[in-house]
């Protein structure tokens, strides 16, 4: 999926729109080269959707450029995002935040909860990740505003749970993903 959102300073969802990439009835995926390729065809689009007033309250970018916020951690999906957040970023003279997927998840979770349970979880707790690759148990420590250092506890070694329902569903007759 390729996805752009704008959140104000309050972190209430602006706009939100995502297009599912197409994959081939049958198959339970694409290669790298192939995503990043239809990543960076649906991107402009996407951007052309946002409203013009809202170009002119942007203060900073966010951008998944890994999976993970570790060294040596690397897809080349990750660098059509990227290369446009970067080139909004210096267009329009504000930050780039680098970030990871793996964050965006653990982020999504926090800022999908009342403030006051955030308020409630300590400076270091579990996360339970699961994406379409990844199944894994999580030390989460928040660093610094906005920061977090991840530990991975414990992960699957073989099928993930996302690739699991995926491949599941594509031999149902279903579209990947599932």
């Amino acid at each position: 999926t390729t996805s752009i959102a704008f959140l104000n300073q309050n972190k209430e969802l602006l706009v939100d729109e995502r297009s599912v990439l197409a994959v081939a009835l049958g198959e339970r995926g694409m290669a790298q080269s192939e995503a990043f390729f239809k990543h960076i065809q649906v991107l402009p689009e996407l951007i052309q959707s946002v409203p013009g007033e809202l170009w002119g309250q942007i203060k900073g970018i966010g951008v998944s450029t890994a999976p993970r916020p570790v060294q040596g951690s690397y897809m080349p999906v990750f660098t059509a995002g990227q290369s446009i957040a970067s080139s909004l970023a210096a267009g329009l003279r504000i930050d780039l935040v680098p970030t990871s997927h793996q964050e965006g998840h653990i982020a999504a979770g926090l800022g999908s909860i009342d403030d006051s349970v955030e308020e409630s979880i300590g400076p270091e707790f579990l996360a339970v990740h699961l994406s379409g690759g990844t199944t894994e148990v999580l030390v989460v420590k928040k660093t610094e505003p906005g920061k977090l250092a991840i530990d991975i506890l414990g992960e699957s070694t073989d099928l993930h749970a996302g690739q699991f329902i995926d491949r599941v569903g594509v031999r149902l007759g279903l579209s990947f993903p599932a």
